[in-house]
């Protein structure tokens, strides 16, 4: 099974970070994405990094773009053979470069409109190690197994052939998410790496 990570967004893509922009979601999520791919590889799993560059990689536009690199390692290696995570940090609807503590907070996995069975398990099996490593927050997540995702009509999951989840790990307009982010690095990452084990285990997937 080869896993790929994304990491979101690039250090030329405008106002995806802190309110007094010390943080950086760009420059988070390739460390997080870096991060779960090194625990992945030492535990013997084919882990790649989609996004090399430190510019922002289209998500589906011209010659080149993270679905195309996506859906070729699935042409070449059977798209039952790959599984795709893409990292994120979350702000919350306003996006008014103001902080917002108290209002929201916490852990999300999201997939497409149009996700496989096997994407929502993913999903569901990366927030329930979340939950399990008290990041969970004040998102809606329905404590049922099986259950905990959220559906967003999300480019990088719905044009994609293999199983894909997006996450969002605390919210970089609040205080207490960023300090979370910049604080809680390892948790975040043994969330995701033991959720995908788990999916893997449970579907029977090979290293």
């Amino acid at each position: 099974m080869i896993v790929l990570v994304d990491n979101g967004h690039g250090f030329d893509t405008k106002g995806k970070c802190s309110p007094d922009g010390k943080y950086q979601e760009w420059a988070w999520s390739r460390e997080m994405a870096s991060l779960i791919v090194r625990e992945l590889l030492r535990r013997g799993y084919d882990a790649r990094l989609l996004v090399t560059e430190r510019e922002d990689v289209p998500i589906n536009k011209g010659t080149d773009s993270r679905v195309k690199r996506v859906n070729e390692i699935c042409r070449v290696h059977g798209k039952e053979n790959v599984i795709l995570l893409s990292i994120h940090s979350n702000a919350g609807p306003v996006c008014d470069g103001q902080w917002h503590d108290g209002r929201w907070s916490g852990f999300v996995a999201e997939v497409s409109l149009n996700a496989s069975e096997k994407s929502k398990l993913l999903a569901d099996f990366i927030w329930a190690r979340a939950i399990e490593a008290g990041l969970k927050g004040n998102r809606s997540v329905i404590e049922k197994p099986g259950k905990r995702f959220i559906q967003q009509n999300l480019g990088i999951c719905r044009e994609t052939h293999c199983p894909a989840v997006l996450t969002e790990s605390a919210f970089h307009d609040t205080h207490d998410g960023v300090k979370i982010l910049t604080e809680r690095k390892q948790s975040i990452m043994l969330a995701h790496v033991n959720g995908i084990m788990d999916y893997l285990n449970h579907i029977g997937g090979v290293k």
